[in-house]
């Protein structure tokens, strides 16, 4: 079991790993992430469609643990936002008065639809959560990281567009336990950033500059 550490001494909740991919429509929210204070596992990618986002950012986050972590960590998936688009989504849909809804469309506004091609494309055992009206903070304490030998965090977020019914999304995955690279020192980390598209990030740049003072 890994020791959560305090004070300035670097830790794993302190600093985990990030895997990024997007829509083409959030491609400026995900360069700006990345020029954050933590380690990337790859280079962020970006993708027609949300599904294959998600499903590239946590190939890359569960990739950098080992086979048998990689199995059964625990996955949490923050998704408030996206059930939100969902259901106006579903609501929209329902008020149409030329398209017939079709028994299809309930499914499809699922968020679920995000995370299971590739939940089943990995045959992976461990849990998945979906955390839909959960804080960040209260989803990292749930996570609790430190208590585990390794655990992903994956963030919805996402980015307004033109349509507001087709946003931009970037996924973020925060991975602790695998082999990350090294984190940026201390002098490299940037006082101030301009705040990222996500609610996880910024709760991990806060963590990581506190870690320093």
């Amino acid at each position: 079991m890994t020791e959560r550490r305090t004070g300035t001494e670097p830790g794993p909740y302190d600093h985990p790993a990030l895997a990024l991919a997007a829509t083409a429509a959030a491609a400026a929210a995900c360069e700006a992430a990345r020029s954050g204070p933590l380690p990337l596992l790859a280079e962020p990618s970006l993708h027609t469609k949300p599904v294959d986002a998600v499903s590239a950012a946590l190939d890359s986050a569960f990739a950098a643990l080992a086979p048998s972590p990689r199995a059964t960590a625990p996955l949490y998936v923050l998704c408030n936002d996206y059930s939100v688009l969902a259901a106006r989504r579903l609501a929209a849909r329902c008020t149409d008065p030329v398209r017939r809804l079709r028994p299809s469309d309930s499914v499809a506004a699922e968020t679920s639809e995000l995370v299971r091609p590739w939940l089943t494309a990995s045959g992976r055992t461990g849990r998945c959560y979906l955390l839909a009206g959960a804080t960040v903070s209260a989803a990292l304490r749930l996570a609790d990281p430190a208590a585990r030998p390794a655990t992903v965090v994956c963030e919805l977020a996402l980015v307004p567009g033109e349509d507001p019914y087709a946003p931009g999304l970037l996924a973020v995955a925060a991975v602790w336990g695998g082999a990350e690279p090294a984190a940026a020192p201390a002098s490299a980390w940037p006082a101030v950033a301009a705040p990222p598209a996500s609610g996880l990030l910024t709760s991990l740049f806060q963590e990581g500059r506190a870690a320093r003072v």
